[in-house]
Formats: structure tokens, sequence, C-alpha cells
């Protein structure tokens, strides 16, 4: 494999002008990511508010599809970037053909979940039959056309591993751009309710796939050529990609148990606070999703500079996406803080829900200022092979402090105490990946210094 061109573009070109170059179109592709969010809220709340819930309800869902595919995407990407560092000429081909053939199992355990779990899972959270009957509809539509999402995100992954970030933000332009037009087509014109809902994201989803995969296997063989050969099952790849993307899925998976768990909480308020913390959760992804953009821009850097155990280089991509993520997320956070109303008006809010959003907003708009730094700190680890600290992180995050605190303090302060538990949660983790990273620095970082000679 001729893997001059990605070496370039990781080992030698300079971090500020690499990371505009790597990050900007997938801070780009994930900001489209964001709106497709929150488009297909804006139209499901012009059927009806159960159908709103219902989508929130099937939230942790989408959030465990996405854990998985990420989680075996984090591996490909990682073992990708580090196999060019260390120079290894044909690995990267047959990471990247191994990581589609784990993407199969990926879509049977949805397809087996959507199938047979759908009810039992919706009724853990709600006795409301209008708002099961459209989560059935919407979570069976989901898992069915699962492939689209879960190939879209490893076709991401195996791009920006070996240095392409233009086609994942086509591929996320072209999907944003497919939804834009099927939602009203589906939901208004047709008028198939939630049902149109679920067709038109899955079907952007697999619009988006189509593209990647022609990336994938056209556009970007120079660049890394993945041959029909390498489609044979390597365990050593394999388990490569595991060891990585498995704690990486855990955290995501973590996440997406522990929404559920706080869907249970809010919905003890009525399908009103459903839909407030589905609209909060779908809308500030335009703060959360671009700074996932920002660290997929980092990750091949770091990768290929943990191969490499280029110290300076390594630390001078996390502290630009540090500055990054700032910015994205403090301007989210500030338009949730001076305009709630506008928001909530975005989705159709009901009186009712506008009395329970606009506190909701203005509280949670403080945990936006330092989720953005949190992320990117959490996320240095996986292109390192310390997904673990990631997990221990995540876990940490949503287990021991999110669950308790929102319990504890809507005990004392209802509805308003789950959204100070979540900005309490979030600050406390701040430190603890801050004090992460610290420990990375001294155990690790700092004995590159007398193995390879730091960039200049």
């Amino acid at each position: 494999m001729d893997a001059t061109l990605a070496r370039e573009r990781l080992g030698t070109d300079p971090v500020k002008k690499l990371m505009i170059r790597m990050a900007a179109p997938s801070i780009v592709a994930m900001l489209m990511q964001s709106l497709y969010n929150t488009v297909d809220s804006i139209f499901v709340a012009r059927i009806s508010i159960s159908s709103l819930s219902a989508i929130t309800l099937a939230y942790p869902v989408q959030m465990f599809c996405g854990a998985i595919s990420t989680g075996i995407g984090v591996g490909i990407n990682s073992c990708i970037s580090r196999s060019l560092g260390e120079g290894d000429p044909d690995k990267p081909s047959r990471a990247a053909a191994n990581g589609l053939l784990l993407g199969l199992v990926s879509v049977l355990l949805m397809v087996v979940f959507g199938m047979t779990c759908t009810n039992w899972f919706l009724r853990l959270f709600t006795g409301d039959e209008n708002v099961i009957h459209d989560g059935i509809i919407y979570i069976r539509t989901y898992c069915l056309l699962s492939f689209g999402a879960i190939y879209t995100q490893l076709t991401f992954s195996i791009l920006q591993g070996s240095g392409n970030m233009v086609i994942p933000l086509v591929c996320q332009i072209v999907g944003a751009a497919s939804v834009l037009a099927l939602d009203p087509l589906f939901i208004l014109v047709f008028n198939m309710g939630i049902f149109g809902a679920a067709m038109a994201s899955g079907s952007a989803q697999i619009i988006a796939m189509s593209v990647g995969l022609y990336g994938v296997f056209v556009r970007n063989r120079k660049n890394l050529p993945v041959r029909l050969k390498g489609f044979k099952p390597d365990g050593k790849i394999i388990k490569d990609i595991l060891v990585v993307g498995i704690p990486s899925a855990l955290t995501q998976a973590t996440t997406s148990v522990v929404s559920g768990i706080v869907n249970r909480i809010v919905s003890g308020y009525g399908v009103n606070a459903i839909s407030v913390y589905g609209a909060y959760n779908r809308i500030s992804s335009l703060g959360i999703l671009p700074v996932f953009g920002v660290t997929r821009g980092m990750n091949p850097i770091l990768g290929y500079s943990y191969g490499a155990k280029n110290r300076s280089r390594f630390i001078q991509t996390r502290r630009f996406g540090i500055i990054a993520a700032l910015v994205i997320s403090a301007v989210v956070g500030l338009l949730f803080l001076l305009i709630p109303g506008t928001l909530l008006d975005m989705v159709k809010a009901t009186p009712e829900m506008r009395g329970i959003g606009m506190t909701a907003f203005r509280i949670l708009a403080l945990s936006m200022f330092i989720s953005g730094v949190a992320i990117v700190l959490a996320q240095v680890f996986p292109p390192a092979k310390r997904s673990y600290f990631t997990m221990i992180y995540t876990i940490l995050r949503q287990v021991g402090l999110l669950v308790p605190l929102c319990l504890l303090f809507s005990k004392l302060w209802g509805i308003t105490g789950v959204w100070t538990g979540y900005v309490v949660t979030d600050y406390s983790a701040f430190f603890i990946v801050l004090g992460l990273n610290i420990w990375f620095n001294r155990k690790v970082m700092d004995k590159w210094e007398t193995t390879k000679e730091e960039a200049a």
C-alpha cells in the first residue's frame, strides 16, 4: 500500500494548518447532522405532542446504535492512523475491510432489538398508549433501516483515519439535504405521520451511506486502497479494533442506558416534560455534534503522533481542539441562555411546554459552556490506545454522578432539580477528565521525549 500521501498529511504538515483542513469539514459535517436532528424534531412536532415524546423515548435506542458503530469506527480509525504512524504498509487496508465486516454484527443486533424488544422498552418509561404506539412505529422502522446509519459511520472512520475529511463532509451534506427534502414530503405531503418521519431519517442515512461507500472504494483508493482480499477475517486486526473500540462502545452504551434512566425520571413529570427534554437534546446537538467534529479532525493526527511518539505534535493538536470546542459550545450555550423562547418556538411548544422549557433551557445552558472542552479532553485517549480512560470518565459521569444527582435534586426541587443535576454533573466531570489528562501527560507523554526527538 502506498501510504505516502496519508503520512505527509498526518505527520509533516503544520498542526494548525492540518487541524483546520481536517477538522473544518468534519465540523461542518457534524453541524449538518445536528441540523438533521433539529429539523426532524421540528417536523415531528407538527404531527403531535405524543410523536415528539415518542422520538424522545426512542433517542436512547438511536444512541445505542451509534455506540456500536462509533465503537467499531473509533477502533478502525485508531488502527489505521497508528499503523500509518508506525509505517506498516498493509495493515491499514486490512483494518478497513475487517471493520466493515464487523458492521454486519451491529446491523443484526439492531434488527433483533427492534423486532423483539421495542414494546417492552417503551413501557419502561410511559403508560401513554399514544406515545407507545408512535414509539413502536418509529423505533422498529429505525432499526430495520439502521444499516444506513451504521455503515455511514464506518465509512467516515475509514476515510478520516487515512486523513480524508472531505468525503465525510459531502456525505453529511447529502444526508442533511435528503432529510430536509424527505421529512416534509413524507410527513406533510404524503401524510405518513411518525412512520414518515422514521422513513425520512432512515432513507437519508442510506443515501449518505451510499456516498460514503463510493468514497471508500472509489475516490479514496489512492490514499487507502480497500481490496477484496482484505475482507478475509483477521483475528489480530479484529482484536486491535475491538480493544480500542469496545471501551468506546461501552462508553456510549452507558450514555444510552443513562439517557433512558433520565427519561424515566423526567417522565414522572408528564409528557410535556419529556418533550422539553427531547427538544433540548436535539437542539443542543448544534453545539455538541460539531465538537465531535473537532475530535474527528484531531483523532487521526493524535493517532499518528502516538504511533510516531511525537509529544509536541500531540499536545499542539489537543490544545487547538480545546480552543475550537470552547468557542462552539459557548456560542450555543448563549443561545439557550438568552433566547430559550425562540428555540422552543422551533418545536411548536405548547404553553405547558414553554412553562417547563424556559427554565430548563436557561439552567442547562450553563452546562454547554464546559461540555465542549470536556468532550475533547475525553476523546484524546482512544487514538492513544487508552479508550478505557474515556470509559472510566463516562461511567463516573453518567452512573456515579448524573443519575444520583438528578434523583437527589428532583426530590428537593422537582423537575428543576433534574436540570440542576445535569449542570452539577458536567462541572464535576470536567475536573475528573482534566485530572486524567494530567496523569496521561506525566505517565505517558513525558517518556516520549527520551524515545523520539520532538518535532521542532
